[in-house]
């Protein structure tokens, strides 16, 4: 799961199938007809209650209006449904952007944006400001759609409004811009929610990967309670899987420049419900180029390489990220750990695709780069990074072909960053990258060494 910025990192969680909580068992995966069904999702995560709070940020305060602007909205609220009333509330050549149509564009003219904005919304609704201001006799006004009130609430769009007064000294709209829907919001999702939607797909495990470093990075502003965060959202996670032990494996996860990093490190050892650890360069502030940095996340992978913790990474971080990262990431980290499985995240690292990383890692995979030895990639991303674009989707291709298909697993990231569910993930992973379907049975097939022996 990647945040760019945290907070950044937003969804609905999907319509879950129920699985039986009162045992942990959970139901044999169903039957699919799809032949091609991959074993293993390795890149997954749960969204514990403090992770959604985390993630989810307060709405902005209400302002309150002079006089003449509360009105204007409130006449906008209370003729929601009706075009001819709503008509007077606009200039003769106002404008609405229509951003709800497979064709965004502008609506000019009066009559047309009332009709327009009198069937946008089947309920009623008021418009709550968050910001406004006016000189002479122009102004603007900003805000959220929302509909209940109290602990029900729900800012289910934003408005903005360009404002003009006129002879009568009454405020219309000359411009408005609606969008929906508003704030989006991070629900939970448990381990029995994952293991149902793994069912759907007729997947038989997943990895779990913490979100710990989401309280622990440089924009967390978790302060001195940082650590205890960490601690909590790892436990949360490995009793999480433990509830389904036949079908979720969880990884610990941690800012491995902070100066807990062993001693979490350690501790998710002792407990037989980790059986690896996630790292977040991105999330953590990690940059390979600084050799500080590099000496910090070495002694992790030192560590977790004597304990026998595979390691997950998102090894991009920053806008810069290609080629010359890779290569102090090959040379100076990766091989601080030669005996344990390292699975590097959304197949060249994470973020925006990054062709030159990529190349870089099939290129050491391909010349038997000693560091490669134990190094594999999840595809969760690809399909995302090949839409719209035939020629990467073919060099997605080559490169998986270049790095070689036994060390390729598959991987959805399905509850974060706008991806579809396990099913869904699959079937765009296998219609966006042009693979063989015998390429795509070894993927589907792959199992890591580290669930070899369950």
């Amino acid at each position: 799961m990647r945040i760019a910025v945290l907070g950044v990192f937003l969804l609905a969680a999907p319509a879950l199938l129920a699985a039986s909580a009162a045992t942990g068992a959970a139901p044999a995966p169903a039957k699919r007809p799809d032949p091609i069904v991959p074993r293993v999702d390795y890149h997954q995560h749960l969204v514990s209650p403090a992770g959604a709070a985390f993630l989810n940020h307060p709405p902005l305060p209400a302002v309150e209006l002079p006089q003449d602007l509360a009105r204007l909205l409130r006449e906008r609220a209370e003729r929601w449904n009706d075009k001819t009333a709503l008509a007077g509330l606009y200039v003769e050549d106002s404008l609405v952007l229509d951003t709800f149509s497979p064709s965004p564009g502008w609506i000019r003219g009066r009559d047309a944006v009332a009709a327009y904005l009198s069937t946008l919304f089947a309920r009623a609704y008021r418009l709550t400001p968050l910001a406004y201001a006016s000189e002479g006799s122009t102004g603007h006004l900003a805000g959220y759609f929302t509909r209940g009130g109290g602990a029900d609430i729900r800012h289910f769009g934003t408005f903005y409004l360009e404002l003009v007064r006129g002879g009568d000294g009454a405020w219309r709209i000359a411009v408005e811009t609606p969008r929906s829907p508003g704030p989006p919001i991070q629900e939970q999702i448990s381990g029995e929610q994952l293991v149902a939607l793994l069912d759907a797909a007729g997947i038989q495990r997943a990895v779990v990967l913490s979100e710990a470093f989401w309280f622990d990075g440089p924009q967390a502003s978790s302060g001195a309670g940082a650590y205890e965060k960490v601690r909590a959202e790892n436990d949360w996670t490995a009793q999480e899987a433990a509830r389904f032990p036949d079908r979720l494996v969880a990884f610990c996860s941690f800012n491995p420049l902070a100066e807990y990093a062993l001693a979490e490190l350690a501790r998710c050892a002792g407990n037989p419900h980790f059986k690896g650890l996630k790292l977040h360069f991105d999330t953590s502030g990690v940059d390979v180029k600084n050799p500080e940095h590099v000496a910090k996340v070495r002694r992790v992978f030192e560590e977790a390489n004597r304990l026998r913790l595979p390691i997950t990474v998102h090894a991009r971080a920053g806008n810069t990220y290609g080629r010359e990262h890779v290569e102090i990431f090959l040379n100076q980290i990766l091989t601080a750990a030669p005996d344990i499985p390292v699975q590097i995240a959304h197949l060249w690292g994470g973020g925006a695709y990054s062709d030159s990383a990529l190349a870089a890692y099939a290129d050491a995979a391909s010349a038997g780069h000693p560091a490669t030895k134990n190094l594999y990639f999840d595809v969760s991303d690809a399909a995302h990074a090949a839409v719209g674009s035939d020629e990467i989707s073919r060099t997605l291709a080559q490169r998986i072909r270049q790095i070689g298909l036994r060390r390729i697993l598959y991987g959805s990231d399905a509850v974060g960053a706008g991806h579809p569910p396990p099913r869904e993930a699959w079937a765009a992973f296998r219609k966006a990258i042009p693979l063989t379907d015998e390429e795509l049975r070894t993927i589907a097939g792959n199992v890591a060494p580290y669930l070899r022996s369950r």
